[in-house]
């Protein structure tokens, strides 16, 4: 810490019992009024020499002095009638001049570290390290199977332009549901692959368990295979079963068809 002015006032003076002033009075100085008070001798005087006491000048005022390094605002100086406590003569420039300094607490360093990682509302652009988690959002703890299906972690939604007010469309719920619903004209929902992937890679998934366990109910390859564990239904596929293979199969249902290879 840097060391305080003091002395140099016209409250700064050395005075006898009658409370006269004493020129070239001498007296010493301690760190507090009580009995236990240490001697401060680590003072400094205005051009810079060390000095263990002080000297009044000739109008029994102290001269300005330097006080200790460990930068105390107040000493306690005893002139041979009982200790008197003095203050920092430069308390009101250093007030100006930590008002005026740039960071004087640190809390624009502090700021500005925070802000680093700010993502504004438009034009953001994230920076993330190698291994990083790009944003992590808690969701409440729920209970049950149904979770939270109110509660949203994201949702986009129109302005409030209508009696009706906003129009939900894409949302992703505390459990997990993603709802995507088009605002506006029919757009599709795209799903592309890096090119370098093999016609087996997965492009879709679905598990019956936690996304990406193993079995699959339904899964679509990169090729364009669709592969579902179930019966698959649409208008144009009858009930008719596929069998192949050297032999008929041993229930044969009406509508069945065997195609026989290998006999």
């Amino acid at each position: 810490m840097e060391r305080n002015l003091f002395g140099g006032t016209p409250a700064d003076v050395a005075e006898n019992e009658a409370g006269v002033r004493v020129p070239g009075g001498v007296g010493l100085v301690w760190d507090g009024p009580g009995e236990g008070a240490v001697q401060v001798t680590d003072l400094v005087d205005i051009n810079g020499a060390p000095i263990v006491q002080l000297v009044a000048d000739e109008r029994g005022v102290v001269p300005p002095f330097w006080g200790p390094a460990d930068g105390r605002e107040a000493l306690w100086v005893d002139f041979g009638v009982g200790r008197v406590k003095l203050t920092s003569s430069n308390l009101g420039e250093r007030y100006q001049a930590h008002t005026e300094a740039l960071d004087p607490h640190g809390s624009k360093a502090y700021v500005d570290n925070q802000l680093s990682s700010y993502v504004p509302r438009r034009g953001a652009r994230l920076t993330v390290e190698k291994g990083a988690t790009w944003g992590a959002m808690t969701v409440p703890g729920v209970e049950g199977a149904s979770g939270d299906t109110v509660g949203h972690v994201l949702r986009l939604e129109t302005e409030n332009r209508t009696p009706s007010g906003h129009t939900e469309f894409t949302r992703l719920r505390n459990n997990g549901a993603v709802l995507v619903d088009p605002i506006g004209p029919h757009v599709p929902v795209a799903i592309g692959q890096y090119e370098g992937v093999g016609d087996s890679s997965t492009a879709l998934s679905i598990s019956r368990g936690r996304a990406g366990t193993d079995p699959a109910v339904f899964r679509v390859r990169a090729d364009g295979r669709v592969e579902a564990s179930g019966n698959i239904s649409a208008p144009n596929i009858g009930t008719a079963r596929v069998f192949s293979g050297p032999s008929a199969p041993t229930n044969p249902r009406v509508g069945d068809v065997w195609v026989a290879y290998g006999a």
